[in-house]
This record gives structure tokens, sequence and C-alpha cells, in this order.
């Protein structure tokens, strides 16, 4: 009988604390008591100047919906108001466990990973992601055309003469020489200083498809005479070598621009993915709605008291 009894009581104390939704040891209880105290529906304390702004124009509101000189029925009211600042509070801190896990999720950087991006391209992908910098302008017409000029009539046996390379690519020349007067540099001095002899280590090569072009006469800018005396005073295997060299440095900033593109289209949709810690979302939810109820509760009773 006694074993029966003792059973009985921990099926009990077993039920209780399924059922239970409050604390339930001594030290759970002291700490519910002071929330309660600093956040429960008769605590006197609003948190800061902003929610006491909103609580004197919310009590004023309702005051003039309700207007009554019995206290309980002014009391009811500033019940009401500051419920309302506290449902408020608990939806904010909500939002922002949402933004702290986004802005501490990995998901940016194993998605940087999937596109292979590298260092300089993963900084810009999460700059841009994170809205610091503005739509930049990664890279423009005029080194479209250039790369054109470079991908269809450059390689290891064409151009074969000075004049057939200013021929071909009468854009990248002018590149060339604007650059190198802006360095206050020769052209081939410039392509000294700029263009790596070796390349560099894990440098990727593209393979360049075939292309059908048909250029005509008008296509092609007029060649100054200052850069035709730059360019024919550059060696030509110099000329190929910064012809090479730029087209792999343009080529790999348009895949930069289409990864990066696809970094932002996949974001947003990684980001909706991420959630905050669940335990304390469904705390911080049974607290909302125990507000909420409170809240019902007032509203019903300051109807109530308006009947009276």
């Amino acid at each position: 009988m006694a074993l029966n009894a003792k059973n009985k009581s921990i099926i009990t104390k077993v039920a209780q604390k399924k059922t239970s939704t409050g604390p339930i040891s001594a030290a759970g209880k002291a700490k519910s008591s002071k929330n309660a105290a600093l956040h429960g529906a008769t605590s006197p304390q609003l948190l800061n100047d902003i929610e006491k702004s909103k609580y004197d124009t919310l009590l004023n509101e309702l005051r003039e919906s309700y207007p009554s000189a019995n206290p309980l029925v002014r009391m009811q009211l500033e019940r009401i108001a500051k419920l309302n600042i506290q449902l408020e509070r608990i939806q904010n801190t909500i939002d922002a466990q949402f933004l702290r896990s986004r802005a501490l999720s990995r998901g940016y950087h194993e998605l940087a990973r999937h596109l292979d991006m590298d260092r300089e391209t993963k900084s810009l992908a999460l700059n841009l992601a994170m809205g610091f910098g503005g739509k930049e302008k990664i890279i423009d017409m005029d080194k479209i055309d250039i790369s054109n000029e470079l991908n269809y009539w450059v390689d290891s046996e064409r151009p074969s003469t000075h004049e057939e390379f200013l021929d071909k690519t009468p854009r990248f020349c002018e590149y060339l020489f604007n650059e190198s007067v802006k360095s206050q540099q020769t052209i081939k001095d410039y392509i000294g200083d700029k263009v790596p002899k070796q390349k560099l280590e894990g440098n990727q090569h593209y393979s360049q498809g075939i292309d059908i072009r048909f250029v005509f006469g008008d296509e092609k800018p007029r060649i100054d005479s200052d850069i035709e005396e730059g360019i024919k005073n550059t060696e030509l295997k110099e000329l190929k070598r910064a012809a090479e060299w730029y087209g792999q440095e343009i080529m790999r900033m348009i895949l930069r621009t289409q990864k990066i593109a696809d970094f932002r289209k996949l974001g947003p949709i990684e980001e909706q993915a991420t959630t905050p810690d669940l335990d304390q979302l469904d705390r911080l939810m049974r607290y909302q709605t125990t507000i909420q109820r409170q809240l019902s509760t007032a509203i019903g009773e300051l109807l109530a008291l308006n009947k009276i």
C-alpha cells in the first residue's frame, strides 16, 4: 500500500510538471516575481523616453474615448495603455532575435563558399548585402568593348605587326595610351610597371570560345598620331603580353560581377531560412500570450465598468 501511494505521488508530480507553464522551483518563482515587478501588468516602470511618450499618447486617446470620473475606469485605462506598451516591447524583442540570428548566421559565408568566391569578391558581396558602399559599379561597357577586341583578335600568332595591332585593337590602344598619360609614363614603361611578368600562382586561365564578328569601317575609333607613335615605340610582344593580362583581368571582373549577382539573388532566401534559438523564441511567445490575455481581460473589465 505504501508503495502504491508513493507511485501515485510521483505520477501526480510528473503530471503537474507536464501541465505547468510557469516556474516550479523556489529560485524560478523568485526570478518570475522579479520579472513581474519590472515587466508585469502592475509594474510602474517604463524602460525609456520612447515608451513613456507612447504610453502618454495612448492613455490620452483612451481617456478621450472613455471619459469618466470613476477612479476604477481611470485605473483600468492606465493598465490597458501599459499592457499595450509591454506587448509592443515583447514583439520588438522577438523581431530583434530574428535580426540578431541573421547577423550572426554563417549562411552568407557558406553561400560565398558555394559560389567559389575569392576573398576580394566575397568582401564586395558581403558589403553589398549589408548595405555598405551603395551600388558599386564593378565593370562598365568600355571594358566590355576592350574585352571583345582582345578576345576576338589577339592570340599567340595575331597580330603579327604593329599596324595590325592598331587596326584590330583600337580601343585597347587608346586605353593604354590614356592610362600611360595619367601615370606620366610611356606606354612601354606603363606596361612594364602595370603588367606582371610572371603569372601569379593559382591564376585561372579562361578558354576563349570561337566568335564571328563583322567589323565595319565606322565602328573603329580613329587613332591619333600620338597613340600610334606610342604603340609603335613599344615591342609587339609587350603589347600582346599586356593584351593577354588585361583580357584575363576583365574576364575575372565579369565572372566576379556574375557571382555577386547570384549572391544577391540567393542571399535573401538564405536569410529567410535563418531562425533564432527556438527555445528562447518559445519563451518569448508564451510571455506574449500571457500579456495578450491580460490585455483582453483588462478591456473586458473596462467595458463592464462603463455599464455600471
